[in-house]
């Protein structure tokens, strides 16, 4: 029994001992919104980072496409060159050395060895 009531009269007489008045709770507040503020600026300046940042992407992602389409028509045009080689080749063809032309309205060409 003895244990009970010292427990009863230590609740009893319990006090909290933090206390926080009016200049406290002011500081507090205010802390807190000089908080909530920087975050928020953190936030929206790494906002505007990423939007630079991804315009500058976007950019030198189309110069990429750009030279990719370059690059794709002249190597189009060299293989078609190196086709028409190796076809003349293939074929048996050799150079004119002399191109005689037939008088008239007409231009023809015959190849005289």
């Amino acid at each position: 029994m003895r244990d009970r009531s010292k427990r009863r009269k230590f609740a009893r007489n319990y006090k909290p001992t933090f206390h926080l008045g009016k200049i406290g709770l002011t500081v507090a507040t205010a802390g807190l919104v000089l908080v909530l503020g920087l975050l928020y600026l953190s936030q929206s300046n790494q906002m505007a980072t990423s939007g630079y940042d991804i315009a500058k992407l976007e950019k030198q992602q189309k110069q990429l496409l750009e030279d990719s389409e370059r690059l794709q028509l002249e190597a189009s045009r060299l293989q078609s060159i190196q086709q028409i080689d190796a076809g003349i080749k293939d074929s048996g063809m050799v150079p004119v050395k002399k191109i005689n032309y037939l008088p008239g309205g007409t231009s023809v060409a015959i190849n005289i060895k």
